[in-house]
């Protein structure tokens, strides 16, 4: 760590880039709004907004050579080249939008380069915040981070539409544009820290090295399986809540009123993470947050509306939770010079689990049937961490 501040202040370094990454998830979640209206002005329908969709999505497969670059390049060069480029693609789209001349093809590339250069600066985050804040700091300090991504959408979601409206799409990204920059500005105010590992960049190397020291660590093997089988459970509910809704409710009011009580759980457990940290260690916290989110994924067997916005509540808490002391945890795991790596083949499994997500949400299967499974794959994964812990342990006694 390089910070000289006191173990119970988190220093100006770390404050400065949490305004930079709330400003810019900010102009993010507005462009998340504008780019499905800009694919269906294109004409394309649904499959255009599907193909925009999935091309932002690809670049988490490149998570882990991104991590490379985290771990060898300076922080504040990443984050800067990162939010700049974003700024200067999402203000020209928007430009050419706004005269006509925006086709489905440079939409779809803006998609897969913001996605690319967000990839990017979420990886050298995640590096570089262990080595902005005290150790006992680090759980106070991913709450906050992961605060400003879950809170700045829930703002930036309604000020697309009220945007979109307004302005067009178009026009809404040439308003975003200035908050991506955000980060940019946030960037040059860093310390000037050097990449935490030498060397040069190799691709497959790095991709193995992050590989091996996931395989070396019960711990990260457990975070991993965990990892992936939730974003397998996120995007087979993203998929079927919207039709579940459709079916037993009132469509689109009850699946935003679903939407608003899974965010307001994952802040709530978010905001839980710091004081409980206090009291019980990591490891039981993440224990804890396994089975918070079987509970609630066993809430989305039911049929009634109501049980969703229940369940969803539930679910919500328990990714909070897990979100922040998972994070933590793996970055007490990993050396330094190591992090972006790991973090990046973390990603990169993750978005496998993704894409098998989106694929099994696409079977002839009922929904109670296939959550039903889900909860007891997650169940069984919980009942795993306990033997993750003392494996550990045992590891580390030795």
């Amino acid at each position: 760590m390089t910070t000289t501040a006191s173990a119970t202040t988190l220093p100006r370094a770390f404050w400065t880039y949490w305004a930079g990454l709330g400003a810019t998830a900010l102009g993010d979640s507005a462009v998340a709004v504008a780019l499905p209206f800009l694919a269906l002005d294109a004409g394309g329908g649904a499959g255009a907004v599907g193909l925009v969709v999935l091309c932002g999505s690809l670049p988490r497969f490149l998570a882990p050579l991104l991590g490379g670059l985290a771990d060898r390049l300076p922080a504040r060069v990443l984050l800067a080249l990162s939010a700049g480029g974003r700024a200067v693609a999402v203000g020209a789209v928007g430009g050419l939008a706004l005269a006509g001349t925006a086709p489905l093809a440079l939409l779809a590339a803006l998609a897969f380069v913001n996605g690319l250069l967000s990839t990017l600066a979420y990886a050298t985050g995640a590096a570089l915040v262990p080595r902005l804040v005290a150790p006992a700091l680090l759980p106070r300090a991913n709450s906050l981070n992961s605060g400003a991504l879950m809170g700045a959408p829930l703002v930036g979601y309604g000020v697309g539409g009220v945007l979109v409206h307004g302005f067009g799409a178009g026009g809404t990204l040439l308003v975003s544009a200035p908050l991506i920059l955000g980060l940019l500005v946030a960037a040059l105010a860093l310390p000037h820290l050097k990449g935490a590992a030498g060397g040069r960049v190799q691709p497959l190397r790095d991709v193995l090295e992050g590989l091996r020291v996931i395989r070396r660590s019960p711990l990260l093997l457990a975070l991993l399986a965990m990892s992936f089988a939730l974003n397998l459970a996120m995007n087979v509910m993203n998929v079927r809540a919207p039709l579940h809704m459709t079916v037993f409710g009132r469509g689109a009011p009850d699946y935003a009123v679903f939407e608003m009580v899974i965010a307001g759980g994952v802040l709530a457990g978010i905001a839980l993470v710091t004081p409980l940290a206090v009291r019980w260690r990591l490891d039981t916290l993440i224990g804890t947050g396994r089975w918070v989110l079987v509970l609630g994924t066993l809430g989305f067997t039911l049929t009634p509306v109501p049980a969703w916005w229940g369940a969803a509540a539930v679910f919500g808490l328990g990714l909070g939770l897990l979100e922040v002391a998972a994070t933590t945890r793996s970055q007490q795991l990993v050396p330094d010079g190591l992090r972006g790596r790991v973090v990046g083949a973390l990603m990169g499994v993750n978005a496998v689990g993704l894409t098998l997500g989106a694929a099994l949400a696409a079977w002839r299967v009922e929904t109670g049937t296939l959550m039903l499974a889900l909860s007891t794959l997650l169940a069984l994964l919980a009942l795993t961490w306990t033997v993750a812990v003392r494996a550990q342990a045992r590891r580390t006694a030795t």
